[in-house]
């Protein structure tokens, strides 16, 4: 699941611990990064590129934290009721237990190349279109609320179109056997999907996709404004002396984002698994997922053929993964955001 972050969110705390995420002035003499980056909040804002920046290197970092999570995940999303019960790879453990003897330490980091080349070019574009976004609905004097839900929103949806292909090559990697491979580089994959499927065959399963990552975009930036709020009306009233948020200060953005992206990956769960199905769909379909993966025409006939054959919770294989990735994924984003875009202001005049 990938990176998320409102740039221009309040801080989630005035305590003088968290004097990192608070806005930044010009230079005072016995100045310093904490000290210049507490005056003004129209100073804190970034502009797109800065915004874009910030959001690739957050990106970056968070998908070499977590592509063991997102092969584990894959893999299971992947598995119909049959193969689970052959494989016998119907539990987290049972299916990082059977990659590891069958491929090895290799097998967690499978399309991992075009892993980073997605989530570099998605985070960047994401948080480019999400400050441009939702600058314009602030001089439309829209409410806070409707700002992040809808460039959320959008944000995601654009950022998922632009950035597809990578996604899709992740997949495609990911279900292949490293003993016996449909694609053997990323430069093939890309010539060998075009001669065979042409510029179509790159957005396979586009559809759930930006059908999820809206809502799921929306749902994360609300979430985080909402979390966000509550622990700073906490952290001035009923828990202002409590030594734990205290603790918590340092890394606020981290927790708030990761407890975000759990609510919203669990709400929109069922149209990630769809999407990752379609994505291998195709005339190498039996090369990939061990061939169970049965031939659909499109989203609707994919969701029904899942329940009527495998029932409804096999919409949720794989939540066990995706939730342990998107917490650590998401918290690391929000935090390395939050320290890049800090390291920017403080190097303003």
């Amino acid at each position: 699941t990938r990176p998320q972050m409102n740039a221009n969110i309040e801080p989630a705390s005035n305590a003088p611990a968290s004097g990192m995420h608070s806005p930044p002035a010009a230079a005072k003499p016995g100045d310093t990064l904490l000290t210049r980056t507490s005056r003004t909040t129209a100073q804190r804002r970034l502009a797109p590129v800065e915004n874009a920046l910030c959001g690739a290197t957050a990106g970056l970092v968070s998908r070499a934290l977590v592509s063991p999570f997102d092969v584990v995940k894959i893999t299971l999303q992947l598995e119909t009721a049959k193969s689970a019960s052959r494989l016998r790879t119907g539990s987290v453990i049972a299916c990082a237990t059977r990659i590891m003897h069958a491929e090895g330490v290799r097998g967690f980091f499978k399309g991992n190349l075009s892993a980073e080349y997605l989530y570099l070019s998605y985070g960047a574009m994401q948080f480019l279109a999400f400050g441009t976004i939702e600058a314009a609905l602030r001089r439309a004097q829209a409410p806070k609320r409707v700002r992040s839900f809808v460039g959320g929103a959008l944000a995601g949806a654009l950022a998922t179109s632009v950035t597809y292909p990578f996604d899709l090559l992740r997949t495609r990697f990911i279900a292949q056997e490293l003993s016996s491979r449909v694609h053997s580089s990323l430069v093939e994959a890309v010539g060998h999907i075009y001669r065979e499927e042409g510029v179509r065959g790159f957005y396979r399963g586009l559809w759930p996709a930006c059908l999820q990552i809206m809502p799921y975009m929306g749902i994360v930036f609300t979430s985080y404004d909402m979390l966000a709020s509550g622990y700073r009306w906490a952290r001035r009233t009923v828990l202002s002396e409590s030594p734990i948020l205290r603790l918590l200060d340092p890394v606020q953005d981290a927790v708030i984002g990761a407890g975000a992206a759990v609510i919203g990956k669990t709400c929109v769960y069922p149209l990630d698994l769809v999407r990752k199905r379609l994505q291998i769909q195709g005339p190498h379909l039996l090369s990939y997922a061990h061939g169970r993966v049965p031939k659909y025409v499109g989203m609707s006939d994919a969701l029904m053929y899942i329940v009527r054959q495998e029932g409804v919770l096999a919409l949720f294989r794989g939540l066990t993964p995706a939730l342990i990735k998107a917490a650590p994924a998401s918290a690391t984003v929000f935090f390395v955001f939050g320290h890049t875009r800090d390291l920017l202001l403080s190097l303003r005049p």
